[in-house]
């Protein structure tokens, strides 16, 4: 008995002499089909039934097609039924400085500008304040969720019973501070008895700068201190020669190096040798960490992710920092890379023991006068750090973690 399968489940078309080929009839195909609700009435069958395994063929690649495009139709959702794309994760970040330093701070506009918060489902909004008072003023009443601050006000706000917040990680550990002076002053002894501009009287670029210049063997009380606010104003002012020297980052000083009447008196690595702390960290409140522990695991991941592709490339962070900073030249932003290329933040720069040294520092050097003394596990939490080191591994060319990562 030769048997028939055609391309539809169970149904079989059999001809039961097999000394016999006559042609099978439309019709009884059809019949015998509808019977079984297998097609539809509709469905063309080859001229003259069938008959030939040619005809055959034809058949069973017409209902074949059929069940294939049956498929396809009821497998594709309609247009208008389409899923709507996962909104991104709003996050609200305070930068305590602005605009943008050529350093590798810069990572937490630049990661916004080249995409990769938004590749971590991110959309952040960047608010630049004029100093870490301002910032915590905006992370105190909610206009802001994370802020990257002075350590040693983290540290004091835990201590004093304010309110409760911990660094989650730092987008770089040093500032890059130098002292530049009117072009006169040719050593650190030069200029007792001179004025000398800081953002405040006890802020951190205040503190850092007396602690070097004592350890360079200057009395830091002999010089008459003026509150002058954010770098690039104390950096005009130094330039119109309204003071005598003051504390700038590098890549402040690039801005009006060419200046005439100006020069560095104590370059970068000196003044970091003499004043050796991590000066900033990216702190949360205790609340946002309950409310939003999944923006800051993925804020956390682009930070990392943005630190290691600037690392690795020179030209990425040049072209990125000199389009959103046009004031700053291209050979001047990658003689800066130069400088900071093993400084990336590419495991999140969350070393615990130098942040119990930086806290000593504090502590020591009269920064947290009359503050508690607290454990650094008090103000720090390494949860999403670590979270994303397991996810995409430990750098080993810089930034050592200096803890298991569980």
């Amino acid at each position: 008995m030769k048997i028939f399968q055609v391309c539809c489940p169970i149904t079989l078309f059999k001809n039961s002499d097999p000394h016999l080929d006559f042609p099978l009839s439309k019709k009884r195909i059809e019949g015998d089909l509808l019977s079984r609700n297998k097609i539809p009435p509709n469905l063309p069958l080859p001229k003259g039934g069938i008959s030939t395994r040619h005809n055959f063929r034809k058949l069973r690649a017409a209902i074949a097609t059929f069940f294939i495009t049956l498929y396809w139709v009821s497998n594709t959702p309609l247009h208008g039924a389409e899923p709507a794309a996962r909104e991104p994760f709003k996050l609200r970040l305070g930068l305590g400085s602005a605009p943008a330093p050529p350093l590798p701070n810069s990572v937490l506009w630049l990661a916004k500008d080249l995409g990769f918060y938004a590749r971590e489902g991110l959309d952040v909004e960047l608010s630049e304040f004029q100093g870490t008072p301002l910032a915590i003023a905006a992370m105190l009443s909610g206009d802001v969720d994370i802020a990257n601050i002075s350590t040693s006000e983290v540290i004091r706000m835990n201590a004093a019973k304010g309110q409760p917040m911990r660094a989650i990680h730092s987008p770089d550990a040093r500032l890059y501070f130098l002292i530049a002076a009117r072009d006169e002053f040719k050593s650190v002894a030069a200029l007792q008895g001179r004025t000398f501009a800081v953002s405040r009287l006890g802020s951190v670029d205040h503190s850092l700068s007396s602690i070097a210049l004592k350890s360079l063997g200057l009395n830091p009380a002999s010089l008459t201190m003026v509150a002058m606010g954010v770098p690039s104003t104390r950096a005009q002012a130094l330039v119109a020669g309204r003071v005598d020297a003051t504390s700038l980052s590098i890549g402040t000083w690039i801005t009006i190096q060419k200046e005439p009447g100006v020069r560095i008196l104590v370059d970068h690595n000196t003044y970091f040798e003499n004043a050796t702390v991590v000066e900033k960290v990216n702190a949360v409140t205790t609340k946002v960490i309950d409310e939003k522990p999944e923006q800051l695991r993925r804020f956390t991941a682009a930070i990392v992710k943005a630190s290691r592709y600037f690392a690795e490339n020179q030209d990425a962070w040049v072209s990125a920092m000199t389009k959103r900073r046009p004031d700053v030249d291209r050979s001047d932003a990658a003689s800066l890379w130069n400088g900071f290329r093993t400084s990336w933040a590419v495991n999140g720069l969350m070393n615990l023991d130098a942040y119990k040294r930086s806290a000593e520092f504090f502590y020591q050097a009269g920064i947290l006068d009359k503050v508690p003394r607290i454990e650094v596990t008090e103000w720090t939490d390494t949860r999403f750090i670590d979270g994303v080191l397991k996810e995409v591994g430990i750098n080993s060319k810089a930034d050592p973690v200096g803890r298991s990562v569980k």
